[in-house]
């Protein structure tokens, strides 16, 4: 479980730190850092995944990987970096990757640190790459195997790299879930090669493939396919079922009696498809580590969010599986985390220095106990801190009164 991350000097995050948790919500205004953010998580984690040893494509870092992302008003030689803290029972990984550029004269010319701190079997293993002398590759990973790891060592690396380079950034969209890909026929393509399609990957960013994984789920992964279908059950009480109408996927719902019509993408609401999409990921054989999903509430009646929220929480297990980390702007999903607003970071860009500013919501509220909008029995201890308990209609007032987005 990732416990905590710090990006440095990435877009308009000069540097942000964030306690993860299960489940960690993003709320703030349009242009706020929201998407830079999650972006950001998405790019260290390709690029983690890209200098997996065995990978023969180059590891070599440029100016793409470098000027493209540095914040605007920074200097040319400043570094961007990623940083984070990670556990799995007793054993802890820190991580940092740092991309720079080594000489102002040659932008070409992109260095860059890697640095892994492993605790485990009650030691402290630290492996550095790129700090003796200028490194333009990102090699690490290859490193470690000339490494005099304990096995216990090696484990708990491998399963952190692995974390690390399966984290997933999703802005679904109606219009690419609604859309029948001619590209890619994953029925007939997985099912010839005797492959699982990683979901995860194959999706996509908007969802353009989801119709086609929809139909390859149900033909060939009957335990995947009855979790998918309970999920969705649960959303819309009279949906029945996918049917495969030649070759299409179609919806089907119980109208009462011996009624079962099904009907083509389009004509189903966008709420109920991007509920399938994210009960399809929520279904996936083997999870990735982080799920990141923007303006989760788009199409989803607010009734619905607890419900949607708790396939979040079942997946999660407490984070054991899988995090997630939501971008928000309704109160309807904010009234969610009424119980635990240490999982609820608000976003602000400070336009003077074009710098986006992030702020606990748990922090941040507690003072409000002194201008008596909060009582002071709304505080209680939870593993040593004071946590924020308000009720969700509470918060629903702050929120609509502007006060958490001045927090």
């Amino acid at each position: 479980m990732f416990k905590k991350i710090k990006i440095t000097n990435y877009r308009t995050h000069v540097e942000t730190v964030l306690e993860l948790k299960d489940i960690t919500l993003l709320i703030g205004s349009n242009n706020s850092g929201k998407t830079n953010l999650l972006t950001g998580l998405n790019y260290f984690s390709r690029l983690v995944s890209s200098a997996f040893p065995e990978n023969d494509k180059t590891k070599e870092l440029r100016k793409s990987n470098y000027f493209k992302y540095k914040h605007s008003l920074s200097n040319a030689d400043v570094p961007i970096s990623f940083h984070c803290e990670w556990e799995k029972e007793s054993k802890r990984i820190e991580y940092e990757l740092q991309i720079y550029c080594i000489d102002k004269k040659n932008p070409d010319n992109i260095g860059c640190k890697e640095k892994i701190i492993i605790h485990a079997d009650s030691n402290v293993k630290t492996v550095l790459h790129g700090y003796e002398g200028l490194s333009h590759d990102m090699l690490l990973r290859t490193k470690l195997r000339n490494e005099k790891l304990t096995q216990d060592e090696k484990d708990i690396t491998n399963i952190f790299f692995r974390s690390l380079s399966f984290l997933y950034y999703y802005n679904f969209q109606p219009a690419f879930l609604k859309r029948i890909t001619e590209k890619k026929n994953y029925f007939e393509e997985f099912s010839k090669s005797e492959k699982f399609p990683n979901i995860a990957v194959e999706i996509g960013r908007e969802g353009a493939n989801f119709l086609e994984l929809v139909r390859f789920v149900k033909e060939n992964d009957e335990v995947g396919y009855g979790k998918f279908l309970g999920y969705l059950k649960r959303f819309v009480k009279s949906f029945n079922g996918i049917v495969i109408d030649k070759n299409i996927t179609k919806w089907q719902f119980d109208m009462g009696g011996n009624t079962f019509p099904y009907f083509e993408s389009n004509d189903v609401s966008d709420g109920l498809i991007k509920a399938g999409a994210v009960a399809l990921l929520c279904a996936m054989r083997n999870p990735p580590a982080m799920i990141m999903i923007e303006e989760i509430e788009n199409g989803i009646n607010q009734r619905n969010i607890s419900e949607f929220l708790s396939w979040l929480k079942g997946v999660s297990d407490g984070g054991k599986n899988t995090q997630f980390i939501l971008t928000t702007h309704s109160p309807s999903v904010v009234r969610e985390f009424s119980d635990c607003l240490d999982s609820v970071y608000n976003l602000h860009l400070r336009i003077k220095d074009y710098r986006t500013m992030v702020t606990n919501l748990n922090d941040a509220i507690k003072p409000l106990v002194n201008m008596g909008r909060i009582k002071e029995e709304d505080i209680i201890n939870r593993d040593g801190k004071e946590i924020v308990q308000v009720s969700p209609y509470e918060l629903t007032e702050l929120f609509y009164d502007g006060v958490l987005g001045e927090l």
